[in-house]
Formats: structure tokens, C-alpha cells, sequence
């Protein structure tokens, strides 16, 4: 048994939510990192969410996981393993998300390149939202990054044109990372963000997270 099965025994044993130092002594792991490199590991997949309790962050297993996926071990991360990777930027939107009290039901697995909604959460108001997220192409011999960024960001705003017609209750918005070609594109799409009701997940590279309604869409 993997420590990721062994967290995910113990947490669903403990509803009440777990922190990485309780986990690390329940499950006798040499260090605190195990606990916290694997839970927020397995919150990318919507097996568990972190959230945070008296000042703490806790993990909860998710009741319910939509899909059952494989879990890479860390030596077999692909090499895009750079902040601006789509797997660290969908990373990084959840556990923002998570902080302001979203549940997350859902995240691709985004190193296998799984189709569909990135991210599916629920708020606390109880609205579902939808995340389309994308990273920053390290670019070829052949093709420049800035052009492949572009049609990243086609694929993703077309996402939520999909999704719009499939519910047009649910909240959608777009996850990138802080990248002037993204935040250029963004500004000539505005009037499409404003229709549709979406904004957009800007990930620094130092990790921090910031929300950008579609009317505030500006560089």
C-alpha cells in the first residue's frame, strides 16, 4: 500500500479532517513534506481537499471522487515540470479555491492529458464552477512559444463557449499563468468574459493566486 492510499484510508476514516502534522505522526512518516507533498498531490485529482480550519489547513477526503485515477509517483513526472506548467497552475487554483471555502469534486489529471473540465468545485453558496486551465509552451525548434500560447488560449476560451451552451448557470472561468501573451489576448476577449460570465485564475511564479473578474479584464 502507497502512502497516498494509506492518507487516503486515514482521512476517510477522520471526516473531520486531518492536518499534515497529525498525519505525519498517525501514519509514521519520516517527515511533515511526505504528508503535504502527497495531500496536495491527491488534491490535484479531487481525492482530497484541503481547507483550512481554526487558522490550519486540514485534509478531507472527497465522499464521493468522480473517477478513479492513477497517480504518478514523483519519478515519473513528465518534464514540464516548471511553474508554468498546466499541472502547477491547476495545482496551485485549487488549493486558492479550497482556502475560500470551495469543495473540489473533480481536477484532471493533466500529466496523462485527460480531456474535459479541468477543475470542478462547488462554492459555498452552493453554485458549481467549471475551470478551463492551461499553461505557457516551452516552444520548439519550429514553433514560438507566443504562437503556441495563442492557440492554448483559443482551445481554453472555447472550452467555455462549450460549457455555456451546455449550462448556462454554472460559473466558469479560466486559469493561466501570470503570462503577458495570456494577459494581452485576455484584454481583446474581454466583451466574449463579460458574455459569458467568466474570469480568469492568474498564477504568479512564486505560487500566488489572483482572481480577475471580466469587467476588471485590463493589463
Amino acid at each position: 500500500m502507497t502512502i497516498q492510499d494509506r492518507i487516503l484510508d486515514y482521512l476517510k476514516a477522520h471526516p473531520e479532517g486531518v492536518d499534515d502534522d497529525s498525519l505525519t505522526v498517525a501514519l509514521g512518516l519520516a517527515q511533515r513534506q511526505q504528508a503535504n507533498q502527497r495531500c496536495r498531490r491527491l488534491e490535484q485529482f479531487g481525492l482530497v481537499f484541503r481547507r483550512r480550519v481554526n487558522g490550519k489547513l486540514h485534509n478531507f477526503a472527497c465522499s464521493e471522487p468522480p473517477v478513479t485515477l492513477t497517480l504518478l509517483a514523483p519519478g515519473r513526472m513528465p518534464e514540464e515540470r516548471s511553474w508554468f506548467w498546466e499541472g502547477n497552475v491547476q495545482a496551485r487554483v485549487v488549493e486558492y479555491i479550497t482556502r475560500l471555502g470551495y469543495n473540489v469534486a473533480f481536477a484532471a489529471d493533466t500529466a496523462s492529458k485527460q480531456q474535459g473540465k479541468d477543475v470542478i468545485a462547488n462554492s459555498p453558496s452552493g453554485k458549481t464552477l467549471w475551470i478551463s486551465a492551461k499553461g505557457y509552451p516551452a516552444g520548439t525548434v519550429k514553433t514560438n512559444p507566443r504562437t503556441q500560447a495563442r492557440h492554448w488560449f483559443s482551445q481554453a476560451l472555447f472550452d467555455l463557449v462549450l460549457w455555456h451552451s451546455e449550462n448556462a448557470s454554472v460559473e466558469l472561468a479560466l486559469a493561466f499563468p501570470n503570462q503577458i501573451t495570456y494577459r494581452n489576448l485576455a484584454v481583446r476577449v474581454k466583451w466574449l468574459l463579460e458574455y459569458l460570465g467568466a474570469g480568469i485564475y492568474w498564477v504568479d511564479e512564486s505560487g500566488e493566486v489572483s482572481w480577475q473578474e471580466a469587467r476588471n479584464t485590463e493589463l
